[in-house]
């Protein structure tokens, strides 16, 4: 049986390793980049995926295509797109390859499934090297696609900031024709560009951007002049950004002779305090893993009919996604008996996805146990802080209690050396859940014997 995770789309995130954001450059829509996020989170949710495949269900495609009926047309053509875009993915030291990054989708029975290039696995799973840990409903609400590369490029670099230095400033700096490339801004699966790409032994942005301007079409190049780059690119970037994301940011162009040839940043950890941008965040996010209703078929049984009115909404199931549980059951009453064995269970992620394994493996007619990493006793133990730490108010006592713990100081080096992970990361920029959960974790792991209930909180 798989082991999931039942965390709110508000708390979910994934991970890309520094080289892929820094140095891998491809093409993508604003629709595509919401698409392969998700499928990034589910993804993650399963490290030993060997196939690199990841399943997305009705209720959450429904929410994402926003013709909801021509969901198939429009995944047809998302697909079109999806698998014809090539990455250019250098290492730092002038070597490259060139790949597909999806190779493959497919829509079938109402899911769609996304298969990840496995020239990506070690950028994306089980990594040996530093990655950036992306908050997926910071790159759900982004409404560019220009703001969703510019937050993972800045994102990369924002582990280095540390309040006493510099006022929490990190400084980095970028060829400004590379830039255009890796905000997707220049056409890179242009036939020119790649055909002079397998020429080059040291890929040349400059040179490859001319052959662009030189042989491309109009659309190729977008926000040609440096005027179009800041003022339709950067800067709405740069406002999106402060209003929806943890990053803000300042800019300069720098000159070399004549010509704008390098962009440098300047990032700072930020704390959305707009409040159109924080309310726009929340309507999307409602919208996202909110209920989801549409109008119900009118030639069902009674018992079809109440199965509805019941579940609906319950658990953010939605009505898509009832239909293809229906569809896919012997009998509409395994669908109630599936939600209901999936919702004793302690510790579920594809809360969707768990439920149709568990109509298709039939697993609610075994008798439901809490399972956590494989042991009943972790599940308790982790349901038992996860309880604790259940309320906006007791969040913070909770993480406030685990710093006092004797053990912390040894925690904090594990993750600064594990997982690259700074005191403040934990502390300020990543969310209370995950701070305490990576606590659990490493405690189980390291003390099997100590469970995390034996932590005192005040409430």
């Amino acid at each position: 049986m798989p082991k999931d995770d039942n965390i709110p789309l508000e708390n979910r995130s994934y991970v890309k390793s520094n080289d892929l954001i820094r140095y891998g450059k491809y093409r993508s829509s604003n629709l595509e980049n919401k698409i392969c996020s998700l499928a990034l989170a589910r993804l993650q949710e399963n490290p030993e995926n060997s196939d690199l495949e990841v399943r997305l269900y009705p209720g959450e495609l429904s929410r994402l295509v926003s013709d909801k009926q021509h969901i198939y047309r429009d995944l047809k053509e998302l697909s079109k797109s999806m698998t014809g875009h090539t990455m250019i993915l250098e290492d730092g030291k002038g070597n490259f390859e060139a790949f597909s990054v999806i190779p493959a989708c497919s829509y079938r029975d109402s899911v769609f499934t996304v298969k990840f290039n496995s020239c990506l696995r070690s950028h994306l799973l089980n990594m040996n090297t530093t990655f950036t840990k992306i908050d997926l409903s910071t790159a759900l609400s982004l409404s560019r696609t220009s703001s969703y590369k510019i937050y993972e490029l800045l994102k990369r670099d924002l582990y280095r900031s540390r309040p006493t230095v510099n006022k929490g400033c990190v400084d980095v700096e970028y060829d400004l024709f590379e830039f255009r490339f890796l905000i997707g801004s220049c056409n890179i699966d242009s036939p020119y560009v790649q055909n002079r790409i397998k020429t080059m032994s040291v890929v040349d942005w400059e040179e490859l951007y001319h052959v662009l301007e030189k042989n491309g079409s109009k659309a190729d190049i977008k926000f040609k002049t440096t005027d179009r780059l800041q003022n339709q690119c950067i800067k709405l970037a740069q406002e999106e950004l402060f209003q929806k994301s943890d990053i803000k940011f300042e800019y300069e162009l720098i000159r070399i002779g004549k010509s704008y040839k390098r962009i440098r940043f300047h990032i700072y950890p930020n704390k959305p305090s707009n409040n159109s941008g924080s309310e726009e965040r929340k309507r999307y996010l409602e919208q996202m893993s909110g209920e989801y209703q549409m109008e119900i078929p009118r030639d069902m049984t009674t018992v079809t009919q109440k199965l509805y009115d019941k579940y609906v909404g319950h658990n953010k199931i939605a009505k898509e996604d009832m239909d293809y549980f229906i569809r896919i059951a012997e009998d509409p009453l395994e669908v109630a008996a599936a939600i209901e064995y999936t919702d004793k269970q302690g510790y579920v992620a594809n809360y969707i996805g768990y439920i149709v394994s568990v109509i298709k493996n039939k697993y609610y007619m075994d008798d439901p146990t809490n399972v956590y990493k494989g042991s009943h006793s972790e599940a308790v133990a982790y349901n038992e802080i996860q309880e604790k730490s259940h309320s906006n108010e007791t969040k913070k006592a909770v993480w406030e209690n685990i710093k006092k713990q004797k053990d912390f100081e040894y925690f904090l080096a594990y993750e600064e050396k594990e997982e690259d992970l700074s005191f403040i990361e934990l502390d300020e920029l990543m969310p209370l859940d995950d701070s305490c959960k990576k606590y659990v974790e490493w405690r189980l792991k390291k003390f099997p014997e100590r469970t995390p209930w034996h932590i005192q909180t005040d409430d």
